[in-house]
């Protein structure tokens, strides 16, 4: 019996790691939806994509993850609507960040630009130029700051 479960138990594992490692990196824009590649010809038109990584899951594709040639790292879900942008030290453009979390940061932070923005179901997260994470609710309130 103990053996019996072993190899069910191996066997499982074998499965599951061979499945778990779909993910897939490629230079073809054409992979990605078309909502994604118009978000990025529209706002980052000074920059070209690096590559691009498709995170696979049991279901399918779950997101993209776009890296661009100046760093930019931008995560698409698997429809194509952008749900994460990194510039690192450059700032998010402007129209991409909620007008209510824009005046937060413009009045209280006025010296310093959003770098990172992520958009989830109920928050929105910034990182300001200084490290700082502000998290806001979707109505644009502030509901956390983090150092």
């Amino acid at each position: 019996m103990k053996k019996i479960s072993s190899l069910v138990i191996i066997l499982f594992l074998s499965v599951f790691s061979a499945i778990a490692d779909n993910d897939r990196i490629t230079q073809d824009v054409s992979e990605l939806p078309i909502e994604s590649r118009e978000f990025i010809s529209t706002h980052f038109t000074q920059t070209e994509i690096s590559h691009i990584k498709i995170e696979k899951n049991l279901i399918g594709i779950k997101n993209y993850d776009v890296i661009l040639t100046d760093g930019t790292n931008i995560e698409f879900n698997r429809s194509g609507k952008w749900t994460d942008i990194d510039r690192r030290k450059q700032p998010i453009p402007t129209v991409l960040i909620p007008a209510t979390i824009a005046a937060y940061v413009k009045t209280n932070f006025s010296d310093k630009q959003i770098t990172s923005i992520e958009r989830e179901t109920r928050e929105w997260s910034v990182k300001l130029d200084n490290g700082l994470e502000l998290t806001f609710n979707k109505k644009g309130q502030l509901i956390e700051i983090d150092d």
